[in-house]
């Protein structure tokens, strides 16, 4: 079979690197018998082909590449030289009746692997193109952000979610438990009451990750945000001051022991893991308690020895300390000197319009003094808005550009992408989980392959997560922004296939937005019923208002805690159903008291009919 010289787009998340079609009939892959050949043994491998042909036997072999053909074709090793020096690559030749796969190493060849199944997934016919692809990942580690410490997905939920990384070439996952992990032994008191994951859970999570290539770094705050650890009676007097409830003073006696011990468990329970996250970021009290000013260090001297402690002990654990940056923002490079050479510093930046500089700046600063660095983005956020329900979309896709650039003008090794599920641990809870996978499939994309058009990315996250082909879309595609996707959401639900929960969920969020947010909300006038002071027309109008907003509202509640339920488990549900709407039945309940006649509507008490 002879290679074409007609380039092709192919509208896959990520999109490959290279592709251009090829003579020869399209391939039904299900009807071919697969040979792997590969010099060391891997079922994950096994496992993936598996999905793909009628039968896979699996041979070593003398060569450094790992190869796969299918329908009898021919092996020509020399083709993995294309991607030799590159990230992940592979080399996939189709057509003909025949399939060739080589890759450098297991994951190139597991990636040659994913793209045949996004081939077949979204190809009529259930055919794949004949066609020439070499691909490889731009950036190294290309890390998705799971953060556990106030909502997140059910437990089947969440490993069909890490199952699905993949998928999209991701190969990293920061996973942030705080109460969630399941300490054992004397930190069992860690634990929490009814939301712990169990030992067998999080085993069950560990596997599923390595099943799909996927590294698992646990992210173990160790300086700050230990609101979870400081507000146990024992550990209360390791606080900076009685104010800070998360923030530990490093001077004080018994706090390096508390998270060295700590530190102990988490990489026990993460035997596979090569790195661990230690956090320290925000620890904004430090340098104020009489410990502190006693011991004559600046902030920064303190904050970097006590990191140094920290960095000593988890490489003695057999893992590569990371921290994030913002603590040393203003050390001078004399202090940054002074940090343990192997910490990782991730710098977070997550927007303004000095960003790209001020993270070069940064950058800068660390390699000067020999630390090494990664950068995070951010696909949710704080972005001025406490309770969002979904990421800010266009503040989001910027920044995931900046660093877009920067890890390619910065020759970074990685790209976090974090996703918070809350400002904080005692904070309000952002948008479920499930509303974050639009941006983070797009910082997928473009870790992938940064010089990629994303002009079309909504359409192609709308085939390939949702399942809506461009013919079967209600209006045409060239009208929508990458922007765009939540506001589309509620028109597009009734043409969606897959992932319809987190469609409705979207679309359920935009319901309750409406009367909450958008359409004047009848709080906004309720200092008109206190100033008219009984006055008929004012009452009369507030009254009618209420009527209105206040049934749109219980609408939007019943519709809410319909998607929540196949989401969330009833705890976290209510939590963020009070989250929603508490504020609201506040306002209602001073109305009552202000205008008379009008009655509360909001709260669904148990037995009530929620459809009456």
């Amino acid at each position: 079979m002879a290679i074409g010289t007609e380039a092709m787009k192919l509208h896959l998340i990520p999109q490959p690197q290279y592709a251009e079609a090829r003579q020869g009939d399209a391939v039904k892959l299900a009807e071919l018998d697969a040979t792997l050949m590969i010099p060391t043994r891997d079922d994950r491998l096994n496992r993936q082909a598996a999905r793909l042909f009628r039968s896979v036997q699996d041979e070593t072999w003398e060569h450094d590449v790992y190869a796969l053909s299918a329908g009898g074709a021919s092996l020509h090793p020399a083709h993995a030289e294309r991607v030799r020096s590159r990230h992940d690559g592979y080399v996939l030749l189709t057509g003909g009746g025949q399939v060739e796969l080589y890759a450098c190493t297991a994951p190139g060849l597991y990636y040659g692997l994913k793209t045949l199944e996004r081939l077949l997934a979204t190809s009529a016919g259930a055919n794949v193109p004949a066609l020439s692809i070499a691909d490889w990942a731009d950036v190294p580690m290309r890390s998705d952000y799971l953060d556990l410490r106030t909502l997140y997905p059910t437990f089947e939920h969440m490993l069909a979610y890490i199952a699905e990384l993949a998928d999209y070439k991701l190969n990293t996952l920061i996973i942030e438990y705080e109460d969630k992990l399941p300490f054992r032994g004397d930190l069992a008191y860690l634990r929490h009451p009814r939301l712990c994951l169990s030992e067998q859970q999080h085993r069950q999570l560990l596997e599923t990750a390595q099943a799909h290539y996927i590294s698992v770094i646990p992210k173990q705050q160790s300086f700050g945000h230990l609101e979870y650890i400081l507000k146990h009676p024992a550990n209360l007097g390791l606080r900076e001051t009685p104010d800070t409830v998360g923030e530990l003073c490093p001077h004080r006696p018994g706090a390096y022991e508390l998270m060295a011990g700590i530190l102990i468990e988490v990489a026990a329970l993460h035997p596979d893991s090569t790195h661990l996250h230690i956090g320290c970021d925000e620890v904004w009290s430090l340098g104020t308690c009489d410990d502190c000013r006693r011991s004559g260090m600046s902030r920064e001297a303190a904050f970097i020895a006590f990191v140094n402690l920290l960095a000593r002990h988890v490489r003695s654990l057999g893992k590569r300390p990371m921290i994030w940056h913002d603590m040393l923002m203003h050390a001078t490079p004399e202090e940054l000197r002074t940090l343990d050479s192997e910490v990782i510093v991730v710098i977070w930046l997550y927007g303004g319009h000095q960003m790209k500089a001020d993270a070069r700046r940064m950058i800068g600063s660390l390699r000067e003094a020999g630390v090494a660095v990664l950068g995070a983005s951010a696909v949710r956020c704080w972005d001025d808005s406490g309770d969002q329900n979904y990421p800010v979309i266009h503040n989001r896709i910027a920044n995931i550009e900046a660093w877009r650039e920067l890890a390619l003008t910065e020759q970074l090794d990685g790209v976090i992408a974090t996703n918070w599920a809350c400002p904080f641990a005692l904070g309000s809870p952002y948008g479920l989980f499930e509303t974050s996978r639009y941006p983070a499939y797009y910082s997928a994309d473009r870790s992938w392959n940064s010089r990629g058009d994303v002009s079309d990315y909504l359409q192609r996250f709308l085939l390939h997560y949702h399942g809506l082909r461009p013919e079967d879309a209600p209006d045409r595609w060239g009208d929508y922004t990458n922007s765009d996707y939540y506001q589309l959401m509620p028109g597009l639900l009734p043409h969606l296939r897959d992932h319809r929960e987190t469609a409705e969920l979207i679309a359920a969020m935009i319901a309750y937005e409406l009367p909450a947010y958008r359409q004047f909300p009848l709080y906004t006038w309720l200092f008109r019923a206190v100033q008219g002071g009984g006055s008929e027309e004012i009452a009369t109008g507030l009254r009618a208002r209420h009527r209105s907003g206040y049934a749109q509202l219980k609408t939007a509640k019943q519709r809410m805690k319909a998607a929540l339920d196949a989401l969330l488990i009833p705890e976290m549900r209510e939590v963020y159903l009070m989250s929603r709407f508490y504020r609201f039945e506040l306002y209602e309940q001073h109305l009552s008291e202000i205008v008379d006649g009008v009655v509360p509507t909001l709260q669904v008490g148990e037995g009530e009919d929620e459809h009456a």
